[in-house]
């Protein structure tokens, strides 16, 4: 099981590689959801810094993810999700296995 911080430097190293990250939302509240991603230009840098004062939930089970996910991964049971505490709600995240753009060939 990951660590906060081993989880969040893993998510900056995939955003540096191109490599798609998603983040849902889901306010307990009011019962409103918002999926976001690197992709659509959200400036996941300073977002990560938040993420560190937030209580970390640690990996989600698979019975426990949102069914959103679905729409991501072939097999939810082998994603690895993972989860913060917001004070309205709860917050998944995941490291897709595709990217923004494929990555240079080095020579």
């Amino acid at each position: 099981m990951k660590t906060k911080e081993d989880f969040l430097l893993d998510v900056r190293s995939a955003i540096k590689r191109n490599q798609v990250v998603v983040m849902m939302l889901h306010n307990t509240e009011t019962g409103e959801f918002c999926e976001l991603s690197n992709g659509y230009g959200i400036d996941f840098d300073e977002m990560l810094s938040k993420f560190l004062e937030m209580p970390f939930i640690g990996h989600i089970p698979v019975s426990q993810a949102f069914e959103e996910w679905q729409d991501y991964f072939e097999n939810p049971d082998e994603a690895e999700i993972y989860g913060f505490e917001l004070d309205d709600g709860v917050m998944q995240m995941a490291i897709l296995e595709y990217y923004i753009k494929e990555p240079e060939k080095q020579p």
